[in-house]
């Protein structure tokens, strides 16, 4: 079983069991999709307020202003011999920022975190939509479709 852990501001409608379901879900059909390059064991989800993520961006990217997810990934020393996986990593997302997308698409929050964390995810196994040519978005899009997500 993935562990996932979700911490930070509450959603309404949107409980902390329902989002590392949700996570569990998206891993295992990144798994599926064979875009996994490792099996996780585990993955960190942390939902803040703007201020918190633009401390973040600026600390991590040199980027003075709010983003709506942010991942890290967790490298093999983090890795337990003994265990089936490894962690993924973790996930900042801005509800803040989320809120405003989720308007401008006219969805719900939760369908629009759950867009996040997919993504961040992907992130979280090395794909980076910034650099590659479109293979981020490709898997993206089929891993929406198999979680339903449209």
């Amino acid at each position: 079983m993935i562990e996932a852990e979700v911490s930070g501001v509450s959603v309404p409608r949107f409980p902390r069991r329902d989002i590392a379901d949700f996570a569990r879900r998206a891993i295992r059909a990144t798994e599926r999709l064979g875009a996994a390059k490792f099996r996780a064991s585990d993955v960190s989800i942390r939902l803040v307020r703007d201020a918190e993520m633009i401390r973040l961006n600026f600390a991590y990217r040199g980027k003075k202003k709010t983003t709506d997810v942010l991942t890290f990934e967790a490298d093999d020393s983090y890795a337990d011999p003994g265990a089936s996986g490894r962690p993924l990593g973790d996930i900042v997302i801005s509800v803040d920022q989320a809120k405003r997308q989720s308007a401008e698409q006219r969805h719900s929050l939760a369908t629009e975190l759950r867009y996040l964390i997919l993504h961040g995810i992907i992130h979280a196994y090395g794909f980076d939509h910034e650099t590659d040519h479109g293979e981020m978005n490709e898997l993206e899009l089929k891993a929406r479709d198999r979680l339903r997500l449209v």
